[in-house]
């Protein structure tokens, strides 16, 4: 029976949850999968044989998954209920109860299939009627309604004795009975008749590619054989009973994913070996306190001799997860960070630095650092989420200067003859900001083909190299003869700049 004290909340809490947590399409995929990973994780497979099917046909999108499904005693509680849940926010990747809700905005209907009994063909159906939910939240008296009789007016409760009697479950589960085997067990949300802006999503040219940046996948196996030891050390390779007898410390630490499939394709992690620049490396996020791995763990890669955007390499900017579910981006990481006044720059100027990189960081200290409501950041409510907002800072900073000592050095070297102190300077400089990003010891690398590159240029294309560098270096003697500039005489303006910076050079 349901506790009618636990679901004294107003009906008007769902229209919050489905239009601000859930505003975006994508979120649906997230949530869905983040519930099915939590099954598989505590069931009898785990991940190793556990799989994640999600598919669309005609107007419908289907996950399904193989983990240990909901008791039958507790599925109806579980559905009806609101901001509760048994699973513990360091162990799950969704703990708040609420993410079952986020296909209401999507759908007409909206089915959950929880598969208790495969062998005996025993399962629970649960829906939830959309279009009555959006009928009903109009209605003057709506705000007046608990949780409770709401779902009560749009959901209802069906147990199925045998699969096989009710023809369009049956039809929708066929094709999957090698998966459903291997546990006896499952579940299956179903948006029946989907909205045209989730379809539009679907649609999308680089709709896959999202889903994998966004969902908890390996990474594709070319990576694993040019970085075998990186990548084999965050993703640790092995069964669930090792990675849990193995325990978590600052040497190892799973990064966990599970085989996801949509349209019978599985999905990875859209990283090629192509997109991986010079230097590959881990980074840690460790506590000063213990000097023990405590926050996070992760990998980034940038060229060496300059940091700069590369409209085609799609593997740029920083990625942060939690759970190897993508939490936020650099422009959801670095506006926080400018909030709380960490940047030591300019908004504009980080995000051109890190956009001249690829990180992907994963919170592993769930106990300490959590997601946001929205799950669009880390919760920040303690000393433990600012530190690691200072770490994060920190690493951003360093990405700066990285970015600028390399510019300054390698622009030098075209001007400055070998031998002299200025470029001495500017390359032990370069050096020694580009090796704290890579925290350890690398050699820069200089670019000869940019001069052979040169000289095979057009005149044309020559004469424009040339105005662009002319350009930058008077805009910067421009800037330095301003700050000088005591008499403002509009007229005289340009023949007295022409005078200060023949002076400058005499």
């Amino acid at each position: 029976m349901v506790n009618k004290k636990d679901n004294k909340v107003g009906a008007g809490i769902l229209n919050i949850i489905t239009e601000s947590l859930y505003d975006n399409p994508i979120v649906v995929f997230r949530e869905y999968v983040q519930n099915s990973m939590d099954s598989l994780l505590k069931s009898k497979i785990g991940t190793e044989e556990g799989e994640i099917r999600i598919w669309s046909e005609d107007s419908d999108l289907f996950f399904l998954d193989n983990g240990e499904g909901i008791k039958p005693e507790n599925f109806k509680d579980e559905m009806i209920k609101i901001g509760a849940s048994t699973k513990k926010r360091q162990k799950d990747i969704g703990y708040k109860g609420i993410g079952r809700l986020s296909g209401v905005p999507y759908c007409q209907k909206l089915w959950f299939l929880n598969i208790y009994d495969y062998a005996h063909m025993k399962a629970q159906i649960y829906k939830i009627d959309s279009e009555e939910y959006n009928r009903i939240k109009n209605e003057e008296d709506s705000s007046e309604l608990s949780f409770e009789a709401l779902m009560d007016r749009i959901g209802s409760y069906e147990e199925i004795e045998n699969i096989d009697d009710d023809i369009v479950i049956y039809q929708k589960l066929q094709g999957h009975n090698d998966i459903l085997k291997k546990s006896n067990s499952g579940f299956m949300v179903f948006l029946e008749n989907i909205s045209l802006v989730l379809n539009n999503t679907i649609k999308e040219k680089n709709f896959l590619d999202e889903l994998g940046w966004l969902l908890p996948v390996d990474f594709q196996e070319d990576l694993y054989k040019y970085e075998e030891e990186l990548f084999n050390e965050l993703t640790q390779r092995q069964s669930d009973k090792e990675a849990l007898d193995h325990k978590q410390d600052e040497e190892t630490v799973p990064v966990r994913f599970c085989k996801i499939y949509y349209n019978n394709n599985q999905i990875f992690r859209p990283i090629q070996e192509g997109m991986l620049r010079d230097y590959v490396g881990k980074i840690n996020f460790i506590s000063d306190n213990d000097n023990k791995f405590k926050y996070a763990v992760g990998f980034h890669t940038f060229k060496l001799n300059k940091i700069a955007i590369d409209k085609k390499n799609p593997f740029s900017g920083i990625r942060i997860y939690i759970d190897n579910m993508l939490l936020c981006d650099e422009n959801e990481l670095l506006q926080s960070l400018d909030h709380y006044g960490m940047l030591a720059h300019t908004l504009n100027g980080q995000l051109q630095s890190v956009r001249g990189i690829g990180a992907m960081i994963y919170i592993t200290d769930k106990v300490n650092i959590s997601a946001n409501a929205r799950r669009t950041f880390i919760e920040v409510t303690d000393n433990d989420s600012l530190e690691f907002l200072r770490m994060l800072a920190e690493f951003v900073n360093i990405i700066y200067d990285a970015r600028y000592a390399l510019s300054n050095y390698m622009s030098a070297r075209g001007k400055l003859p070998a031998g002299d102190n200025r470029l001495s300077e500017l390359e032990t400089k370069a050096l020694k900001d580009v090796r704290k990003l890579a925290n350890g010891d690398v050699e820069l690398k200089v670019d000869e083909d940019a001069v052979s590159e040169f000289s095979n240029m057009t005149k044309s294309d020559k004469k424009k190299v040339i105005k662009g560098a002319i350009s930058k270096k008077l805009d910067l003697k421009l800037k330095e003869y301003l700050k000088e500039l005591e008499v403002f005489e509009p007229e005289n303006a340009y023949q007295q700049f022409l005078v200060w910076l023949n002076k400058k050079h005499v």
